[in-house]
């Protein structure tokens, strides 16, 4: 079997290019497709206006978007086009800065996490880190659990089926950043998550600099009272759930131990 995986990079970030070819090139199971970044450092305003809706960003995020998360939620989305274009059922996504933790399970647990994507309802895998779940184990497999997740970080490695990327597509202007599963799973997309964790982005390994966070201050935005109600009542509906133990917080990373 064969997974088709897409490698996410800025054109002139060939080393970050070669250095995660090299790290993925002994996964036989991988088909691997170099997928081309958009820098949103280089779009205009008349570009960005067209592409991301950031009214509606800021309305969610109480902030201004990046010029980076807007790139990096874009590249993404050309990910998910170019797996519907395709004849697959599932893809891998992976950015140039994915670093597994345990290469040696890589290929046992991708050809096993994706059956358990369903065909019929939108699916996402993420093989990275999570910071909200509900504590059922739903599969287990030599020492990995899978759970369902209500939020998680970042988007270096994720399994997606075609379901969920043509939910993600249906959005006609992004408004999102890239790794918003708390809005993903609350909008009808069935995340789960893999314990321990099985990739990091080298930058919060710290390997290497982040190329998305480019924002050097805080932004200081008042958005309309509706809006920031919404936001303070879904905090306060997490909380709630972790309080009552139907959710749960990931401990802090540790590399040391499974």
């Amino acid at each position: 079997m064969k997974i088709k995986s897409y490698l996410v990079n800025l054109k002139e970030s060939t080393a970050r290019k070669e250095r995660t070819l090299q790290e993925i090139s002994g996964y036989s199971l991988l088909d691997v497709e170099v997928v081309e970044a958009i820098n949103g450092k280089n779009l205009s305003e008349e570009e960005l206006d067209l592409l991301f809706d950031r009214e509606r960003f800021i309305r969610k995020y109480s902030r201004k978007p990046a010029a980076g998360e807007i790139g990096c939620t874009l590249s993404h989305r050309e990910c998910y086009r170019r797996l519907l274009d395709s004849d697959n059922e599932y893809a891998l996504i992976l950015e140039d800065d994915v670093c597994f933790i345990y290469p040696d399970d890589v290929e046992f647990i991708l050809k096993r996490a994706v059956g358990i994507l369903s065909a019929d309802k939108s699916c996402i895998i993420t093989l990275s880190r999570y910071h909200c779940y509900y504590p059922k184990v739903l599969h287990s497999l030599s020492g990995y659990s899978f759970y369902r997740i209500w939020g998680a970080y970042g988007t270096c490695a994720y399994l997606i089926n075609r379901c969920a990327a043509k939910k993600l597509l249906s959005i006609d202007k992004p408004f999102l950043v890239a790794d918003d599963f708390e809005y993903m799973h609350l909008n009808g997309i069935y995340i789960q998550g893999i314990s321990p964790f099985l990739a990091l982005d080298a930058s919060t390994m710290q390997s290497i600099s982040s190329e998305i966070m480019d924002r050097d201050k805080k932004d200081n935005i008042k958005i309309p009272f509706k809006y920031r109600l919404k936001n303070m009542i879904l905090t306060k509906v997490r909380v709630g759930l972790i309080k009552l133990n139907i959710l749960k917080l990931k401990a802090q990373i540790n590399l040391n131990t499974r």
